[in-house]
């Protein structure tokens, strides 16, 4: 008996398919697979949204590649990308991002 639920097609469950050596990296190159899915499907609403506005004359051709942020805007931009990248990288550092359990709590589980 397993606790997996089924397959939404109603289809059995494969064995996981296994390209390298590592199961971690399999699942990474899963991660980056679906990331770069998911950008695909975001720059193709923008550009969809680009042209719908463009067809609307709400925006002319070529606006976004032209446009120079104000003073404010480019801060506000950069503050943005400060802090996306910030975080991004902060995770390949290797630093413990948790604070972990208190000593007298590890000692809870201990028994």
């Amino acid at each position: 008996m397993t606790d997996q639920a089924p397959h939404p097609t109603g289809a059995p469950f494969k064995p996981e398919q296994v390209f390298f050596a590592d199961p971690a990296t399999d699942r990474l190159l899963a991660m980056l697979m679906t990331l770069a899915a998911e950008l695909h499907v975001a720059k193709d609403r923008l550009a969809t949204l680009e042209m719908v506005l463009e067809k609307a004359g709400l925006l002319e051709p070529g606006a976004l590649d032209g446009f120079q942020p104000d003073a404010g805007e480019k801060a506000r931009l950069d503050a943005e990308r400060q802090a996306f990248v910030r975080e991004l990288m902060a995770q390949t550092l290797g630093r413990e991002v948790s604070l972990g359990a208190p000593e007298d709590g590890v000692d809870k589980f201990n028994r």
